[in-house]
């Protein structure tokens, strides 16, 4: 079977296609641009393009297309020539599922890379041998994806253009729920029925790990979880500090110490320990495995330390995970706190603009660089402008473009300082950039 994937070098996608080439299968793929990722996948024996062309599917059996490509892209429209088979990244992720006799699915508004990567880590620590496809680096794994031996299967499910709906679950997590994606929802309440319908297809002997605030009904057993008091596994009087945040478990050891940082990775912890539960790991087990793990690329990534002050690179781009990441950030006590933050995609930027503004006048100092357009077209009213002139309390700046953000950086940080660079677009170039040059 030979296989091509179009916009290979998403998170998603590369993970798939690491885990079909480690199967055997002959596997290329092309993407708008060159990045380190494709450099990567080239190295696991991928054959990975820069650019569209329809020669790329000579002697390819079929294709498997990310959401975020067009209909009109050259190889999706010599693919419906050739009569190929053509499968969304969802689609292909079901198949891997099917594959595996126990089958975890992640998903929720926030926190599902990092919760993934500790079941992914803790999973391969405890000599389970899963397969796994995450929406990030682990970075003690040193992959985002691997096809493992076992029955066991650990996936993120993207609930953002609905796609998880596809993916069939014998354990599934729902950690929380928020509204965004407003170019798939019309409400929070939309949000709620896509999970429910997804967590109903979970069989009734199978399990679901809920968050505080999920209102679902699956007809399978229930495992609820949090931070503070309530029901279920509870991560109890959480402290946050530089080395991390630790809790007392409502269940399981007295006392545990996670090397990730914020109050809610303790909630984090207790959803991937309930479903390591549901494996057969005790929880004493579970929570000693996960101490171990030191985070998923892009989440809270500590990029290095120079000149005196710390950058950190963080996927942060819905209000709520930037209240998170600042918050995290706060936790390590820094002189002050020097925030870059890039918002996502024009909609977001015009729907939760004041949002943003809040979360940031948590900073010391705030700097915010144009919208990134991750598809469509750019929107003169969806300027990040508009966040910077509602940042109440620390000076915030405005920057056009990536190389004017390093310049600003570097002239603002002192000894002391850490640097957050938070966003879903190209920020974490920018992060080292400031280091490293």
């Amino acid at each position: 079977m030979s296989t091509h994937f179009v916009g290979v070098g998403g998170a998603g996608m590369s993970g798939i296609a690491r885990v079909l080439v480690q199967r055997g299968e002959q596997v290329t793929g092309c993407d708008r641009s060159l990045s380190p990722l494709l450099k990567r996948l080239a190295q696991d024996g991928i054959t990975c393009h820069v650019g569209h062309d329809p020669s790329h599917l000579d002697g390819c059996d079929r294709v498997i297309v990310s959401g975020a490509i067009p209909d009109d892209t050259p190889e999706l429209e010599r693919a419906r020539e050739l009569g190929l088979p053509i499968q969304h990244r969802a689609e292909a992720l079901a198949d891997i599922l099917r594959d595996h006799e126990r089958r975890v699915v992640v998903t929720g508004a926030h926190g599902k890379t990092t919760t993934s990567s500790m079941l992914a880590f803790a999973a391969v620590e405890l000599g389970l041998d899963p397969t796994f496809v995450v929406g990030g680096e682990v970075r003690q794994l040193d992959t985002n994806a691997r096809g493992g031996g076992g029955d066991l299967a650990i996936v993120e499910g993207d609930e953002s253009d609905r796609s998880v709906r596809q993916l069939p679950a014998t354990i599934g997590v729902v950690l929380n729920v928020d509204f965004d994606h407003l170019d798939h929802y019309d409400s929070v309440e939309d949000v709620v029925a896509l999970l429910d319908d997804w967590a109903r297809t979970i069989p009734a002997d199978g399990f679901v790990a809920v968050g505080d605030g999920v209102a679902i009904s699956p007809t399978a057993e229930v495992g609820r979880f949090g931070v503070g008091p309530g029901d279920g596994l509870r991560a109890l009087d959480a402290v946050t500090d530089i080395d991390g945040v630790s809790f007392r478990p409502s269940r399981g050891p007295e006392r545990v110490q996670l090397a990730v940082p914020g109050i809610h990775n303790a909630g984090n912890a207790c959803a991937a320990a309930l479903v390591l539960e549901q494996l057969g790991v005790s929880l004493d087990e579970a929570f000693a495995a996960l101490e171990r793990f030191t985070g998923a690329g892009r989440r809270f990534e500590v990029i290095g330390s120079a000149f005196g002050y710390t950058v950190v690179d963080d996927y942060a781009h819905h209000p709520t995970e930037l209240v998170a990441a600042i918050a995290a950030a706060r936790g390590r006590d820094p002189k002050r706190l020097v925030v870059l933050f890039q918002p996502h995609q024009p909609w977001r930027t015009k729907a939760f603009s004041a949002e943003f503004a809040a979360a940031l006048s948590a900073a010391d100092y705030v700097v915010v660089l144009e919208t990134y357009v991750a598809r469509g077209a750019p929107d003169p009213e969806a300027s990040a402008m508009r966040i910077v002139e509602q940042v109440q309390g620390p000076h915030a700046s405005f920057v056009i473009d990536a190389p004017r953000a390093v310049k600003e950086l570097r002239g603002l940080g002192r000894s002391g300082d850490l640097i957050l660079c938070c966003g879903a677009g190209p920020v974490d170039a920018i992060a080292r950039e400031v280091l490293y040059g």
